[in-house]
């Protein structure tokens, strides 16, 4: 499923950094831009092992780009297909 991930862009000396707002207190990073797809998948996975949760479904990217939260100046949003197990 789709889901919005919040990706604050990196540079020379900081990784990438990823928000998932679905997942309350979810994050991951990532030193390159290629291998953060698996490690937000990772960290949702980890997020989600061994708890009884029901999932929700994504949030729209047009309520999420309102929130305050998310709009400082070097951030932008990803649609990521997220395989909840």
């Amino acid at each position: 499923m789709l889901y919005p991930v919040y990706v604050h862009m990196g540079d020379e000396t900081h990784a990438y950094g990823a928000t998932i707002p679905d997942f309350p207190g979810c994050f991951s990073a990532s030193d390159n831009w290629e291998a953060l797809p698996s490690m937000i998948q990772e960290a949702v996975e980890l997020y989600c092992d061994g708890e009884d949760m029901s999932i929700s479904t994504p949030s729209t990217l047009d309520d999420l780009m309102k929130n305050n939260d998310y709009q400082d100046q070097d951030g932008l949003w990803i649609m990521l297909d997220i395989d909840i197990v």
